[in-house]
Order: C-alpha cells, then structure tokens, then sequence
C-alpha cells in the first residue's frame, strides 16, 4: 500500500512448508545510488550485531556511514548486520517495522562476498544494497566451529511482518 506521504507498507502473512532446514534470512533487498551513504538507525551498534552475536552491542540511536558498517574479514562474507532495530534511515531511505527487523547496507552484494576469496579481491559496486530483513538466522555455522544452535535458527512456519518504506529528499531521519 502506498499513502498520499509516499509511505510503502509491505505487510506479509506467510506459511513456510519444511522445505530446508531452516532459511539463513528473509526479508527484502534493495539497491540504492551511491552518492548519499549517511546512515542513523535505532537498535544494537555500534559493532555488527546479530541473533546470536550482539553482547558487545547496545540497543541506542547511532549514526554512522555504510563504509564504516563494513567489516573487513580476510574471507568475504556476511557482515555489517545490526539486530532488533526499531528504524533504519541509509541516504534518503527511511524503514520502520511493526516489530524490530536487521538491517545491512554494505557496498558489496551478497553475491560478491559469495564469489571472492580473499577481502582484497572485493570490488565495490555503483550502489549501495540494503537489506531490511524480518530475521536473520545467527551467524554461526558448522563451516568453521560448531553448528548454529536451534534457537538461532530462522524455523518458523508463520511469518507475519509489517515494514514501511519511504524515501525522502531530506538525509535525516524523523522518528515518529
């Protein structure tokens, strides 16, 4: 739904059969000009911060930049995540969720970090991606350490999310 403001509303109410074993995220990505990379949210910062990793975080308002989101692991992968977020604002992109969400927004797409083997292979993009996810499973995996306890896991068989989205001329974030 889109208001006479220019709000999007994105209201999901999903059933997931046990297609896998349990999905690493969902949610929504978007690709954003590159020119405004300001970024405010509400939620655990300022360090990456996610399901099962967020106790050197806080839950506080945060300015910051999508450069300084990112981590820099010598093997590419998920990074620069922050957890139970009440709002996130990335140039003139404003998101609010009924519930608390993640949020990312990175230079480099998910199939970047895929496919490159070392961080000095990485190549920026023309944009910025922004990934307003319902949940995230944890991080942790049994690739290099013991498997993602259960609990960390995104199972859920009903999903209900409400998200709203707007982009305004302004690179502020007004709460409501």
């Amino acid at each position: 739904m889109l208001d006479l403001e220019g709000t999007i509303y994105l209201s999901l109410d999903g059933n997931f059969d046990k297609v896998f074993p349990y999905l690493p995220r969902f949610g929504l990505g978007l690709k954003l000009p590159n020119d405004k990379t300001d970024v405010t949210y509400y939620g655990y910062g300022p360090y990456e911060s996610y399901s099962d990793k967020h106790r050197a975080s806080w839950v506080d308002r945060f300015d910051t930049t999508v450069d300084d989101m990112f981590e820099d692991y010598v093997f590419p992968q998920e990074n620069g995540s922050h957890y139970n977020c009440q709002y996130a604002s990335v140039g003139n992109l404003y998101a609010k969720g009924k519930k608390p969400f993640s949020f990312q927004a990175s230079r480099y797409s998910e199939k970047e970090l895929d496919e490159k083997a070392h961080n000095f292979e990485l190549v920026p993009s023309d944009g910025i991606y922004v990934a307003l996810d319902y949940k995230q499973s944890g991080i942790g995996s049994n690739s290099c350490g013991p498997r993602l306890a259960e609990k960390y896991q995104l199972r859920e068989e009903k999903i209900e999310w409400e998200i709203s989205i707007r982009f305004d001329n302004k690179n502020y974030v007004k709460v409501q």
